[in-house]
């Protein structure tokens, strides 16, 4: 019986022991899962060993780390598990210090684990600290951005795009996850009065709001952000412990989550597409709690997690800190461990573990548990030459281009756009630092069936990233790019020669080159930027764009008489000018660059306008001589350029025009085209403003009708110019009256053609807040004024409106100087109150003139304004002898319409007229900083040295007359006199950042036609 019972005994054991070990064992022979996993963290408190030895505390990422090792996720570089103390990017501790811990990683991520982007929130209490510590990198972000891309799985939580991270990181990653970030953040505290707990910029922010210090106790929960703060008190403006978090009650089931208590730190972010919150944070808020949150547009939830999916792409965004976990370490490597700490966990106020294992855990778990590995992308291939190995993505066969694609060549007729060098807010040349801003153009261009765009000078390093990044997203929507290389300076004839300019031009040529195989670093204004995108495989050619004139051509053959050119891939032919020499150097020393850096080649052309060209010279009847012109089959290529040379032209209908040739287009295309013997052409620039009359319907009709002749005449394709208008750009007429120059971006001209070429217009808001509104009298009942970027706005509501057969309305306006300016209303007419610059003349409600006195009509050349009292008024448009094309606007024509469109002035509806004048027309200079010109001396004369004089307006008084047709008589007048108390002067307050918004003009429309034509895909 003892043996029994001894033996009993031994097999209970030994099934007990079986018992305990069978978890831990069927863990191990569990098989791992390789995933490449990346974990940002940037903020470690620095703690003290026993040894008074600093360490980090890894705390905020202790919690995903336990998932990865649970999970058995094993990192495929070690074929080990992940270690929380190791294998993560961000910030690390060297002698004591903390250290920026870089990104080292050539491939692309399985997962990305965004973590915490604080670090120490740019601290300088242990001195400057090294870029990176605190806030997302540019070159972090870029990398995040690839590999979503590239289909990494992207996971982030609150505080990686906050102060310090940048605004233009923060907004890319708000695209990545979807969201819009409001800088608003919050947590529950168990004692208000608590200095530990209650961080001091929270108290700071009280006090500021409410001008006494923080004296609150009790339980709460606090709201805060843009100097702004709300707190909720426990039974005073929410019922229960705390908010709540919890999953859409449709996936509970799939991902095993509990609603429950939250804690801990949490932001309010706004989902591009309220359909991707699959979890929601909710307070039990009292009928006070409502009102406290009401001011700040906040309600009782909002979003808790984003699963943002777009095709193959997945982000994760949760919106607070839910990997923090600070409890004691547990056993991960057994089955079942994650249910069995969920069974036994246990809520208490303020703690942090029970939303742990009952969310946290079981939602990261069924998240990774959908990541695969996956294969490395494929860059994009080339075509190597069977005889030189001379790599090639790109070529011309066939009197087309070509693209090596999917192992195949694939012909393709040039559609597309120029994108120029202005947006508005920006000096010219500069750009937004928003991926995003140019990942919406890029879908916008597609959608218009573009093919390709062009761009005139090297682009920052996010459009580069920005392109590639939506072509591999889009394979079908493929944008190819034409690369501008334009000299950096307009050198003096005599030096175009010299060392310094050639070596100059060169080193733009080798930085171009660089930047697009993703090799290159340039100084910004804050950073380095580093160009890391390879996009040469998208590079369908570069062009070359002296941007020279006839008269510099022929200077600069004379200065140089007699220079010839022989290199590996480009010399000059028999009978080749010096300029012609010149270029094929150029093109030759660009061919060597790529060549021998990169072993690739790529088509290449020389920018050549009209006047430029023999044909154009010859066929428009137009007087030049062979130094003053460049031809193309002047430069020759030799075997080893695989590449083709091509010519590219700018042929503008405005521009032909004025040479007298109207519908000259067609004609003189087909002709070049014809008489090129060695090279194919392609229309780099063509395009219409919408101005001087022409609509957005005419401008889309014409560019159709050019698409089609380039289509017919065989040449390589075109593409319009230009994508968007162009603020702060001006032609030749308007740029002497931008002042000063700097400022030109500001505001927007909508009279001037050169920036109102675009198929996007970029214009000021259509409601625009009337900031002086005076109360009328008689027929009138109010009457209002406002600013913009782009017009002086009008509104006047009637009680009854003027009969329009029998009378007319005319407002006045007083631009500058209230004791100056013309103070009858009419020769031989009542006086007006105020000397005034301008009449408005409106006879019926879809007519009006704007007229001006002649000491101040620009079109005249007259700049200044004086008293004045023969009622004289005269008209704005340019005078025959002034040399106006034949589509020369009347600028004293305002346009009735609807103010959707961007070419209308004058609206009413009902009993409400609205009117906008351009700025340029009220001879301002630049409204965004109240200048006008007032040139008294007359000492400015466009086309000389003397700037014309402005100054600062006083502001703007306006006054309103109902006068009868026939008789003259004034009916009506509105102020009464210059003591009644519509006797008011508008101003306007200056800004140095314009708001304005895109919308695509109604041109869009016909060129997504006419490229829908497109006859080879």
């Amino acid at each position: 019986m003892k043996n029994r019972a001894f033996k009993l005994r031994y097999i209970l054991l030994a099934v007990l022991v079986i018992l305990v070990l069978t978890p831990f064992v069927w863990w191990l022979l569990k098989p791992a899962k390789a995933l490449d996993v990346v974990v940002v963290n940037k903020t470690f408190p620095i703690l003290q060993d026993s040894k008074d030895k600093p360490q980090l505390d890894y705390s905020k990422q202790r919690g995903l780390y336990w998932v990865l090792n649970h999970q058995r996720i094993d990192n495929p570089k070690t074929g080990k598990a992940y270690s929380m103390d190791t294998d993560y990017s961000g910030n690390a501790l060297s002698n004591g210090k903390l250290v920026h811990k870089p990104l080292q990683i050539n491939n692309v991520p399985d997962m990305i684990y965004l973590l915490d982007a604080y670090g120490t929130g740019g601290s300088r209490e242990s001195g400057v600290e090294e870029p990176g510590i605190s806030g997302l990198t540019r070159d972090e972000i870029a990398w995040v951005s690839n590999s979503y891309a590239r289909g990494t799985t992207l996971l982030g939580e609150y505080n990686i795009a906050g102060e310090p991270t940048s605004d233009a990181v923060s907004k890319e990653l708000g695209r990545l996850f979807g969201v819009s970030f409001t800088g608003m953040a919050g947590k529950f505290f168990s004692d208000l009065s608590s200095e530990i707990d209650v961080p001091d910029w929270i108290r700071n922010i009280y006090q500021k709001q409410y001008g006494k210090a923080w004296s609150l106790s009790g339980a709460g929960i606090v709201i805060a952000g843009n100097d702004q703060i709300v707190i909720l008190q426990r039974d005073i403006g929410f019922t229960g412990s705390s908010l709540q978090v919890g999953m859409n009650e449709d996936l509970n089931g799939k991902y095993e989550t509990e609603a429950v208590n939250y804690y801990n730190w949490f932001e309010i972010v706004e989902p591009d597409a309220p359909e991707d919150v699959i979890a929601w944070y909710s307070l039990d808020l009292t009928e006070e709690g409502k009102k406290q949150l009401e001011p700040y547009g906040l309600k009782g939830t909002f979003p808790a997690i984003v699963d943002r999916r777009e095709g193959e792409q997945r982000s994760v965004y949760m919106a607070g800190d839910f990997s923090d976990y600070r409890g004691p370490d547990k056993l991960h490597g057994f089955i079942g461990a994650a249910p069995l700490y969920k069974l036994f966990s246990i809520e208490s106020e303020g703690d942090l573990g029970y939303f742990y294992w009952r969310f946290y855990v079981p939602f990261i778990t069924n998240v990774m548990e959908e990541i695969e590995a996956q294969e490395e992308p494929q860059s994009f291939v080339v075509k190597a030459d069977e005889a030189s190995g001379v790599k090639l993505v790109s070529a011309i066969e066939e009197g087309q281009f070509s693209v090596y694609r999917n192992g195949v060549w694939e012909k393709r007729h040039i559609q597309g756009v120029n994108v120029g060098s202005g947006i508005p807010g920006y000096a010219p040349g500069t750009f937004p630092e928003d991926a995003a801003f140019y990942t919406e153009w890029f879908q916008q261009m597609a959608d218009m069936n573009a093919n390709t765009l062009r761009v005139k000078d090297l682009m920052p390093p996010v459009f580069y990233r920005a392109l590639d990044n939506f072509n591999v997203s889009h394979p079908d929507q493929t944008l190819y790019l034409i690369q501008n290389i334009s000299l950096a300076s307009d050198p003096a004839p005599q030096d175009v020669l010299s060392k310094e300019e050639q070596g100059a031009f060169q080193q733009i040529m080798e930085n171009t080159v660089h930047a697009l195989h993703g090799n290159h670093e340039s100084s910004g204004s804050n950073e380095t930027e580093r160009y890391s995108n390879d996009v040469s495989g998208y590079v369908l050619a570069y062009t070359l764009e002296p941007a020279w004139s006839k008269s510099s051509v022929a200077a600069a053959n004379t200065a140089h008489a007699g220079y010839t050119y022989e290199g590996d891939f480009m010399y000059s032919t028999d009978g080749a000018t010096p300029v012609e020499a010149w270029l094929a150097s150029m093109l030759d020393k660009l061919a060597g660059v790529e060549l021998q850096q990169y072993g690739m080649q790529h088509p290449l052309a020389v920018v050549l306008n009209p006047e430029l060209d023999p044909v154009y010279v010859r066929k428009a009847g137009l007087t030049s001589t062979p130094d003053g012109q460049v031809e193309l089959d002047h430069i020759g290529t030799t075997a080893q350029f695989k590449a083709q040379l091509f010519g590219a032209y700018n042929i503008y209908p405005s521009k032909l025009e004025e040479d007298g040739k109207a519908g000259f287009f067609a004609g003189y295309l087909n002709d070049l085209v014809k008489e090129e013997d060695r090279y194919h052409i392609l229309v780099n620039e063509f395009g219409i403003p919408t101005t001087n009359g022409i609509t957005e319907e005419d401008q889309g009709r014409e560019l159709a009708d050019m698409i089609q002749s380039i289509q017919d005449s065989g040449a390589l394709g075109g593409l319009v110019y230009e994508w968007a208008d162009e603020w702060g750009s001006s032609s030749p007429d308007t740029a002497p009256y931008m002042i000063p120059k700097k400022r030109g971006a500001l505001w927007h001209n909508t009279d001037d053609p050169a920036q109102n070429y675009g198929i996007v217009a970029m214009e000021s808001d259509r409601n625009v807040p009337l900031t002086l509104n005076l109360k009328g009298s008689g027929p009138l009942d109010s009457i209002g004024m406002g600013a913009d970027e782009s017009y002086f706005h009008i509104q006047a509501q009637f009680k009854q409106l003027p009969d329009w057969d029998k009378q007319q309305l005319m407002m006045y306006i007083d631009t500058i100087d209230r004791k100056k300016g013309e103070y009858m209303l009419e020769p031989n007419v009542n006086e007006n109150w105020s000397g005034t610059e301008f009449k408005l003349v409106i006879p019926q409600p879809d007519q009006a003139e704007l007229l001006v006195i002649p000491t101040y009509n620009k079109s005249r050349g007259t700049y200044f304004t004086k008293v004045t009292t023969d009622g004289i008024f005269e008209r704005l448009s340019p005078l025959p002898d002034q040399g106006a094309s034949a589509r020369a606007k009347d600028l004293s024509v305002l346009t009735a319409g609807s103010f959707e469109r961007g070419d209308t002035h004058l609206n009413l509806q009902e009993n409400t007229l609205k009117v906008r004048i351009p700025w340029a027309r009220l001879n301002f200079t630049d409204p965004s900083s109240l200048l006008v010109i007032s040139d008294e001396q007359q000492q400015g004369v466009p086309g000389s040295d003397e700037a014309i004089s402005v100054k600062m307006t006083d502001g703007m008084v306006v006054s309103l007359v109902v006068m009868d047709k026939q008789t003259r008589k004034v009916e009506y007048q509105f102020p009464e006199s210059v003591t009644s108390q519509g006797y008011r002067t508008f101003t306007w307050k200056t800004w140095d950042v314009p708001q304005y918004t895109a919308r695509s003009k109604s041109s869009y429309e016909w060129i997504r036609e006419a490229y829908q034509d497109e006859f080879s895909p």
